[in-house]
């Protein structure tokens, strides 16, 4: 198959000061004293010969990838050092009568290969490097669309990366920008059929020439397992730009339930009209209250501030970034003294004939100027804005194309927004802005699938949370409603946000319950649902008849490892098959091994609230008689005990409930409470009639089915709200 791609007008994105530093940290290492022009780890071997030819080799997939400098080298040298990825060996060769460096640096316990691309002077954007020749052309793959939420693309090569190959067995590489994210471009070409194709990274063909001492960076990962290679390479990009792992309750939109007003909500630019817009949202807050699910904070669509409203020429972009006075008529800060919650607030692009053009340096329909963000920074915080959220990253909102302001306005954002301690979130993003991502720590959610959670966006929902977990970024559904089961199960399980746009008289107050604890606290796993690697090898297959949607997350406590599997089937693979709507598909079942699971496990029907013992190296079987299944798996222990948990909640052995699980003869938890909560039940399975002694607080009520080897008991709190129980 004939794969080329064209370099398409998608403008932007650029090298930070923080990506100039880091070609400079980069640019120094230490002389070896070695004249070979080789580098090996295990199964990978790097050759840049004088003549300019250049070659790896990777065993495991039978890979020997070449290619070539413009010219004979001028010098060759070999080096070795340390950076914040980890220790490394390069080549460094500069050609072009010095003009040009070429650095191909191995970082041997990672398996990954960076290559630089060194300018002394202003050189015309051309001939770049790498340009890598010899990928087999059946190799399954995929790469992220550049449209709006980044959708997975599989046998496609989008141009923004990463670019992920893979076979059969799960030997995989991602191949992907460094550096200078929002303007980097990624190309391929091949010869006739079924030969072999030719990869290429550089700068985006819309800049015509490049600034003296411009470097670029790209990143060559290889691994054993598809998300398991996707996320090395993710850590990666995040050590190198020296962000720190974002914990999923960093800030009050991850940590607790929200109400949002966004498309797809009740209230999304319509209010109750006795009530009025201020009115409406106050009595919502109430009434989560009354309900006893009480918002951790609101969220503010793009209806808060004024836009452009004339016939033509403003595009409803925003007029200014500070309430709208006929919503708010005494400003953000005294609606959130009423309200007496965190904000989060939605942004969009610049009108045309907004005075902020006067006012501030612009780029395109985005302000670059630090005086701008300061000032917004300062006004939010002011008004209880906790997370600012930057939307129609896709087109409107999009800098020019340019070296350095695609940058600077993300890192103007940024900047100031930390400055103020208001956390960061991406809407309608390219594939570009995850990998931007990585500069920027709080930068913490990103949206992963269009607007309004629904079904058939689940499978776009999946694959792009595993971009987003490989950069470090905790994905979002997006609203919907507390009514609909199937949404909030996902959502719940993708350890990011949680909230719903319900109307005031239709909050189904049982339901949020299952995901929540009594404060709304988000009980979560510790990482995002994701589809296991059989399922992209599937998808990527092009299989006529697409298999059954199988994803999973877990929550691990060392000993105590729950894993969480939601699997629904699928009609085709856009879009995904209505959960709830196929009562008629055959069964569905996946191996433990295939969810990396050794031993037992006792499986639970979260929504049958059934269970059933599984061998080590068994088979898990899906029913999908009600359209989706969710089962939940607990291990046993070497008495054969297995701890299920709360399985009222959606995630029975959250981090949020549990402080910690020891699971090896004995079962040893300590659990917490909310102030309003006296109790919860904990279930299990057990070979035999077990025994349970509370070490801090008290269990009471054991009940024991010798007939499905089930227990459970009431477990209340002590002191600080904690209880500490041994089941034996």
């Amino acid at each position: 198959m004939k794969l080329r791609l064209l370099a398409i007008c998608l403008g932007w994105a650029a090298l930070s000061q923080a990506g100039l530093a880091q070609a400079a940290r980069l640019s120094a290492p230490r002389p070896s004293g070695n004249p070979a022009t080789g580098l090996r780890a295990p199964g990978l071997a790097i050759r840049l010969a004088p003549s300019g030819a250049y070659t790896l080799r990777y065993a495991p997939m039978h890979l020997v990838l070449s290619g070539n400098l413009p010219g004979r080298t001028d010098a060759i040298r070999t080096a070795s050092g340390a950076d914040a990825v980890g220790a490394y060996q390069e080549i460094e060769a500069t050609y072009g009568r010095g003009s040009r460096t070429a650095v191909v640096r191995l970082y041997p316990a990672r398996r990954a290969v960076l290559f630089l691309d060194r300018h002394r002077g202003a050189d015309p954007n051309a001939a770049p490097f790498p340009s890598l020749s010899g990928v087999p052309a059946g190799l399954l793959h995929y790469s992220y669309r550049v449209v709006s939420f980044s959708p997975i693309d599989f046998g496609k090569l989008d141009p923004q990366g990463p670019w992920v190959f893979f076979d059969p067995e799960r030997n995989t590489f991602v191949f992907s920008p460094a550096d200078n994210f929002l303007v980097s471009e990624l190309s391929s070409a091949s010869g006739p059929s079924a030969q072999p194709m030719t990869m290429t990274s550089g700068i985006s063909s819309k800049i015509a020439s490049l600034p003296s001492g411009f470097t670029h960076g790209t990143w060559l990962v290889f691994g054993h397992g598809i998300t398991h290679t996707q996320d090395a390479w993710g850590e990666i990009l995040q050590r190198i730009n020296h962000k720190r792992p974002v914990p999923n309750d960093a800030d009050v939109v991850l940590k607790r339930f929200g109400y949002w007003t966004d498309n797809g909500a009740t209230y999304y630019y319509k209010f109750i009209p006795s009530l009025g817009y201020e009115g409406t949202l106050l009595a919502l807050r109430d009434r989560f209250r009354q309900l006893g699910v009480p918002l951790g904070y609101m969220q503010l669509d793009s209806w808060w501030y004024p836009k452009y409203k004339g016939a033509s020429g403003g595009g409803r972009g925003a007029m200014s970034y500070r309430a709208d006075p006929t919503i708010f008529p005494d400003g953000l800060a005294s609606f959130h003294q009423r309200l007496q919650l965190p904000l989060a607030t939605h942004a969009r692009w610049i009108a045309k004939t907004s005075p902020y053009r006067r006012r501030y340096q612009m780029s395109d329909n985005v302000i670059i100027d630090p005086r701008f963000w300061s000032a917004t920074a300062s006004y939010l915080r002011a008004g209880g804005v906790v997370v600012y959220e930057q939307d129609w990253l896709n087109r409107s909102a999009r800098p020019a194309i340019d070296i350095t302001q695609s940058q600077a306005f993300l890192q103007q954002m940024a900047s100031s927004m930390a400055a103020k301690d208001i956390g960061i979130q991406y809407c309608m993003a390219l594939p570009a802005y995850f990998l931007a991502s990585t500069q920027f720590q709080n930068l913490r959610t990103i949206r992963v699938s269009d607007d309004h959670f629904l079904p058939a966006r689940y499978d776009d929902f999946l694959y792009t949370s595993g971009l987003a977990h490989a950069v470090g970024l905790w994905p979002w559904s997006d609203v919907f409603m507390s009514s609909e089961l199937s949404n909030l199960v996902l959502s719940t399980l993708s350890a990011g946000p949680v909230g719903t746009g319900d109307a005031l008289d239709s909050i189904d107050a049982a339901n949020l319950r299952r995901a929540l604890r009594a404060d709304s606290v988000i009980l979560k796993p510790d990482t995002p649902l994701l589809p296991t690697d059989s399922v992209y090898i599937a998808d990527a297959s092009a299989e006529a008849t697409p298999s059954p949607m199988i994803a999973s997350t877990r929550t691990s406590f060392g000993s105590a490892t729950e894993t969480y599997v939601v699997s629904y089937p699928r009609a085709g693979k856009n879009p995904a098959a209505q959960p709830g709507q196929d009562a008629n598909a055959p069964d569905a079942a996946t191996s433990l091994a295939s969810l990396g699971i050794q031993g037992a496990v006792y499986a639970w029907d979260w929504r049958k609230q059934q269970g059933t013992l599984i061998p080590a190296n068994g088979t898990l079987t899906f029913h999908y008689a009600d359209g989706w299944n969710y089962m939940v798996l607990a291990p046993l222990n070497r008495r054969g005990i297995a701890l299920l948990g709360d399985v009222s909640r959606i995630v029975p052995l959250a981090r949020k409930r549990f402080v910690s699980v020891n699971n090896t003869d004995s079962v040893r938890a300590t659990v917490v409470f909310a102030k309003a909560e006296d109790s919860i039940v904990l279930t299990g399975f057990s070979r035999r009639q077990p025994h349970v002694q509370a070490l801090l607080g008290s269990a009471s009520g054991l009940s024991y089915d010798a007939a499905t080897q089930r227990f459970s008991f009431k477990l209340s709190p002590g002191s600080q709200g904690l209880a500490k129980v041994r089941i034996f």
